[in-house]
């Protein structure tokens, strides 16, 4: 059975992420209920978080190594 690669995994997830979003503004448009899609949206968007983590600039790096000495 092949497996995904990481790459896949991620381009799947944003796909999917993309898709929800899109069913979602409809919903708010047509005044639905969209609480599912959401659940779900939040899931897709932490398990791409865990894979893919948030790139710091060099004033996060700064401010957090700074605090260090506050503290």
């Amino acid at each position: 059975i092949p497996t995904m690669s990481k790459n896949e995994i991620i381009r799947s997830l944003r796909y999917e992420i993309r898709k929800l979003n899109r069913i979602i503004d409809n919903k708010i448009i047509m005044g639905m209920s969209y609480g599912v899609e959401s659940r779900k949206h939040k899931f897709l968007s932490a398990q791409l978080d865990r894979l893919v983590p948030k790139r710091v600039g060099w004033l996060g790096r700064s401010l957090s190594f700074a605090s260090m000495f506050l503290f």
